[in-house]
This record gives C-alpha cells, structure tokens and sequence, in this order.
C-alpha cells in the first residue's frame, strides 16, 4: 500500500458535482438538518479561487482555511478531499498569515513534503471522479493514472480504472501500474471507447504465465490476475510454492531485503535528517524523497495476501 492508503472499510460519502456530475432529516418536533463532519465530504471544500488580497485573511477566507484544514486532515480516507484542499489553500494563499512558504507549512503541519504534496494536487480529480463513479480509490491505485492523465484525459484516466476494477476481483496499485506501463504511449486524441478495450484485452490475453519468471520483476504480469496468480491476488487461498523452482531465491530476496532494511534503520533517524535538511536542504529534500519513495516502492511490492492462519 501506499503511505496514505489503509484497508478499512470507510463509509462512502457521496458528494456533489465532480467531474461527472443529502438533505434535511425531520427529528421528531424539530427540524435538524444533518451535515457530514468537517472535511469528510468534497462539496464542503471551496473550489480553489485566486486570493483575495495579500494582508489579513477575511472571516470567509478564515472559514476556508478551516474547512481545507479539516479536509488535509482526512487524508487517510479519502486522499482526493485532501488534494482539493491543499491546491484551494495554495491557489487561494490562504496560509500567508501563517508561514507565507506553502510548502515549510504543509510539512509543519501535516509532515507532507513537498513532492507529495504536488502529488495529491495532481491526483484529486481522478479520484473525486472514481468516488462519484461508487468507488474507494487508494491512493496508491490513482498515483500512476494521473501520469496518463498529463498525457491524454481524465476521461481515459477514469476508463482505465474503471475497466480494470470490472475485470479483476480485486484492483491493486501494481495492477494499475502494469496496465498503464503496457499500455504504453498513447496520442492527445484517443477515445475512452478504444482504451477500454484495450485494457480488457490485456486483462484477457491468453499469454499469462509465459517467459522467464526471474525476469520482469519490477512490472506485474497483469494477465495473470483473475487466475491463480503467483502472489494470490486472485483466489481466497495463496499458490502452492514449494514446487516452484524460483521459491528459494525468492526467499533469499527477501531475506536480504529485510538485511539491508535493518542496516539502514540503524543509520538513518529524525534528529539526523532535520539536521541534514537544516544545513544542505538541496542535497538533503532530493535524497529524502528518494528513500520515502523507494520504501513506498518496498511497501506496494510485498502488499500481498497472506495465506489464512490455522
């Protein structure tokens, strides 16, 4: 999983406009209008809007500021209402009062670098769109769409998504990345339509299963899933490994993996990396995104199912 993503079972709120786009409940003698908590749903967050001056925020744009706040706050269940937040924050400069450097305010408040923090600005409407379509996106399963996204639509984006989660029992990010990675490059103008059958052609190739599995490591085989697929993404129980040829040097993998990541846990701690980031932040911020991005790498790598206990 990605470092926003978690796997319990949130309630969908469903919010209002989006790209495709609750009332009053009576109580007894009273009438009570029920609104869902601060930040939880996306038509509470203020479209982003040029700011309105650069001195003291106004009483609307203090509201704002709580609201967008509350919506950040949210991040772990629903990323895209933290993205519309942190772009109407910056677009609106509504933390000038604060820390005019947007991005020294982010991390200070929510520990969100810089990169992601573009990251989450760049992915909401993908993942508002999926929320209006009845799914829960991760954060991780949206991440390589928006790169799609930059290259044709977000209606093609969306089809994408779509089209994978009506194929397979279960959408992962690595499904997704190795969907878009054989895709391949596609021009401005291709159709929804035609990408949609693209995908179902891949999720349905015969070829499954086929070539070197010491190979290929870093892109899924997606044509594998929907089967018995080698990380039993795909069926209730994991496959049988101990036949299989490549499970002792799967296990070396990990076992060294788990080695280096021990070593690396000895050296690298908060006091050393602020101080780092305090002294050379050109050469500290590059090489901390680095890390927290291969070890999301790490995480979405062993994101797999666990064989049932007992």
């Amino acid at each position: 999983m990605g470092l926003f993503d978690v796997d319990e079972e949130v309630p969908q709120l469903q919010g209002t406009g989006g790209l495709f786009g609750g009332g009053p409940s009576a109580a007894s003698d009273a009438s009570v209008v029920v609104k869902p908590l601060p930040g939880t749903a996306l038509a509470l967050i203020p479209a982003p809007y040029q700011p309105h001056g650069d001195d003291e925020l106004s009483e609307r744009e203090k509201q704002d500021l709580e609201a967008c706040k509350a919506g950040v706050d949210n991040l772990r269940n629903a990323f895209w209402i933290a993205g519309k937040s942190l772009e109407t924050m910056r677009t609106a400069q509504l933390h000038r009062e604060e820390n005019p450097n947007f991005a020294e305010w982010v991390w200070g408040n929510w520990e969100i670098s810089e990169s992601q923090l573009y990251r989450l600005i760049d992915e909401w409407r993908v993942g508002e769109a999926l929320a209006n379509l009845g799914y829960k996106p991760l954060e991780s399963q949206v991440r390589k769409l928006t790169e799609l996204r930059r290259q044709t639509s977000d209606k093609v984006a969306i089809t994408v998504y779509d089209t994978i989660a009506r194929c397979v029992p279960r959408v992962t990010g690595e499904v997704v990345e190795g969907v878009v990675d054989q895709l391949g490059f596609l021009s401005k103008d291709v159709t929804a339509a035609d990408v949609g059958r693209r995908v179902r052609e891949l999720l349905a190739s015969p070829e499954a299963g086929t070539g070197d599995a010491s190979e290929g490591d870093d892109i899924p085989d997606i044509t594998s899933f929907g089967k018995d697929s080698p990380n039993g993404e795909s069926d209730s129980e994991a496959s049988n490994g101990k036949a299989d040829p490549h499970a002792a040097k799967d296990i070396e993998r990990l076992e060294a993996a788990l080695a280096s990541l021990k070593e690396a846990a000895k050296k690298v701690n908060k006091p050393a990396a602020r101080r780092a980031v305090e002294t050379q932040p050109d050469v500290a911020v590059p090489l901390i995104e680095a890390i927290g991005a291969t070890l999301q790498q790490i995480d979405r790598a062993v994101a797999v199912r666990r064989p049932k206990q007992g």
